[in-house]
Parts: C-alpha cells; structure tokens; sequence
C-alpha cells in the first residue's frame, strides 16, 4: 500500500512539473514586437530631391510590404502635386536653380501600435510667384495595417473645434510677437463650420483638402498641420497632449 502511495506521489509530481515546463515554453515562444527599422529612400528626378521612409524590418514581411505601399502611395501623391509640363524658357534662358522641390521627413511616432510620419515639401520654380514649403502626413495603424486621418484618431465636432481653439502652435519665430499675432488672427477669422470642414477633410492628399490639414502623431501629443498664407509662413503646427484631449480621443 505505500509503495501504492509513493508511485502516485511520484506520478503528481512529473505531472505538474510536465505542466510547469509547458508554461514555461508557452512563455518562452511568444514573439515580442520587435522596433521598426526605418532608412531613408532616396528619389531624384526632373529636378526633385526627395526622401521617404522605407520600413526594412521590426514585422513579418507581408505587413512590411503593405507598411511601405502606403507609404510609397503617399510619396507619389506629393509628387504628382508639383509635377506639370513647363513652358517653354525664352532664350536665353534665366538662371535657374537645378532642385525645384525638395521633399524631406521626420519620424514623428514609431512603436508597437502605429507608424506617423511628416513631410516637408520645398518648391522653387521660375514660374511661382514665390517659394512656398507645405507639409503632408502618413500616418499608419500597425495592427491592421491600416493609413489612418485625424478622423480616425478623435471625434470630430463642434466641441472639438472649441478645444482645438485653445492649442498652442508651434512659433515660426522665436519672439517675432508681430507674426504671432497675425498667424492669431488669421485663426480667429476662420469659422467654426470651415475650421470643422478642414478637419474632416485632412490628411487627404488630394485637391478635397482645401485647408492643406495633416495630422501626426508623436508619443505623448497630437499634433495637425494647417496650411496658411506665405506671409505668415505657408504652414502652422500646433500640438496637443493626449492627456488633455482624452474626452475626444476614440479607443
């Protein structure tokens, strides 16, 4: 009978040591999102400098391949902007710069989650009245490898447009007060209803987004990009912390 007892102690004990090392394996096995490499692509032609980001690693290789199709999508959409057929130079020719755009991005977010890139978009032509540099946006939801707009990170509204009237922008210029006070007043002389119109409409990199909105993503802050007039710096920044707009925020 005790020989019984000790084989059955025996027994629970290979058991549950069987069950522990199994959980152990379980543990073991699953994979940890690894960062996502980025390098920059180069692209020169006709006069364009240009760089965008190119995913090499941190996913399996189909999301990989879709992660760089969106983001290869929206590099060509900001080139078809400024592609046209000039006119003819009259001879002589006038002195020219050779780069007439001059496209460069930051990573703004980069994690487990989501992908947020920003464009800057430097055009200098002979046949524009003046230089102007606009921004665009990608901005991507890794985890169903999705391109997403504001409207899919907060609920679009009127309260929204209120809460979006205390941001803080970004300054062009550090104590230029006379600028700063006219990129204001700029703001304070677009309505409600437009300013909402605008946000439905960002990130949409097409003729539709009449206000040149974007939007990005950074760690701890939303920020959106609004085009403005070139006497006031062609684009405006502003950014608000997570924290402070969590009513708005969708899950």
């Amino acid at each position: 009978m005790k020989r019984q007892y000790v084989f059955l102690l025996f027994l629970l004990i290979v058991i549950l040591s069987g069950c522990n090392s199994l959980k152990g394996k379980e543990t073991i096995s699953q994979t940890v999102p690894e960062n996502t490499v980025i390098k920059s692509q180069q692209f020169l032609k006709n006069g364009v400098v240009a760089e965008y980001p190119f995913i090499v690693a941190g996913g399996n290789a189909k999301d990989i391949n879709i992660w760089n199709q969106i983001i290869k999508k929206d590099f060509d959409k900001i080139i078809d902007i400024y592609s046209f057929e000039p006119m003819p130079l009259p001879e002589p020719a006038p002195t020219r710069n050779m780069t007439i755009l001059n496209i460069k991005y930051d990573t703004k977010l980069n994690n487990s989650n989501y992908l947020s890139f920003l464009y800057w978009a430097d055009f200098n032509s002979n046949y524009s009245a003046h230089p102007s540099e606009l921004t665009y946006s990608t901005n991507i939801n890794k985890k169903n490898n999705k391109r997403i707009n504001l409207g899919d990170v907060v609920k679009l509204n009127k309260d929204f447009v209120k809460e979006f009237r205390t941001w803080d922008f970004i300054p062009i210029e550090q104590g230029n007060e006379e600028l700063n006070k006219a990129i204001k007043d700029y703001f304070n002389n677009i309505s409600d209803d437009e300013l909402l119109n605008g946000f439905k409409k960002a990130d949409i990199i097409e003729s539709g987004n009449v206000m040149d909105m974007y939007s990005y993503m950074t760690t701890d802050a939303l920020g959106i990009s609004i085009g403005v007039p070139h006497y006031i710096g062609d684009h405006v920044e502003f950014e608000r912390k997570y924290d402070k707009i969590s009513k708005f925020l969708k899950k």
